[in-house]
Parts: structure tokens; sequence; C-alpha cells
């Protein structure tokens, strides 16, 4: 699952898939790191899948004090998709920020880029240039 290509910090390499159909991507800080969903065939738009996906997301107990800080449809290298961006606590009492976007190819797969990253660790500003970068270079191969 490897039809893809994007910036990441320096030192940061890939660790393999979380789940299936997740890759995840870190360096050797800890909770920072890309999160790259691939779902074949998505039988839904990427706005969609988030408004589905936040709904769990309020209700997830390793992600307490969720707060959206925006969710709204917008077209990514010319196609139909998302940006969600929001805060939560994680398990480990840490206040995290993420900024996900997401968008469905031409051949039906839809691709979501996340950042996640401890709010208190980067300077501002920081994680949006990250992923805007990454955004900036992303290609998909084949």
């Amino acid at each position: 699952m490897s039809g893809f290509e994007f910036a990441v910090p320096d030192g940061w390499s890939r660790q393999g898939e979380d789940r299936p159909g997740q890759i995840v991507y870190a360096g050797s800080t800890g909770r920072e790191e890309f999160l790259v969903g691939v779902v074949p065939n998505a039988p839904y738009t990427s706005y969609e899948n988030f408004t589905t996906i936040e709904k769990d997301a309020k209700k997830d107990p390793k992600k307490s004090d969720y707060q959206r800080i925006r969710l709204e449809p917008n077209t990514f290298q010319g196609r139909s998709g998302a940006i969600w961006e929001y805060t939560f606590t994680d398990t480990a009492g840490r206040e995290i920020h993420a900024v996900n976007q997401s968008y469905v190819a031409d051949n039906g797969t839809e691709y979501a880029i996340q950042l996640s990253w401890r709010a208190d660790f980067w300077p501002a500003g920081e994680g949006e240039k990250t992923h805007s970068t990454a955004l900036e270079h992303w290609r998909l191969n084949g």
C-alpha cells in the first residue's frame, strides 16, 4: 500500500500500518505523526465520512474534551474533498491538535492525510506549515 508520496519532517519515517488501510509516519519525539488513511472504492464523499467519524470521536473515551476547529468540504488537487481540524485530550492527559485533509481520487480511493501533534510541543503555526508542506508534495504513484 505504498501508492503515494509526500513530504514529512526530517528524521520521520514510515512506521507501518496502524490498522489495515492506515499507514503511520513519525519521528522519535513520541506523539507527533502523520496517519494516512486509504479506503479503496469509497462509497461516500470525504465530507460525509468525516461527519460520520466525528460522531464517534465525540464519544471516544481516548479523545476526551474533543473540540472541532473546522470541518468543511473543499477541493484538493482538483477533486472533491474535506478538511477537518480538531483538538482533544489523549489518555496521557496531553492536548493533541489534528488536521486532516481527505479526498476521493480518480480511481475511487479515498485518501486522508492527517497530522497530529501535542499542542504544547510545536510553536504556533508549525503544525499547519508541516501539514500544508506535506499536501503540496502529495502525489499518487502509478
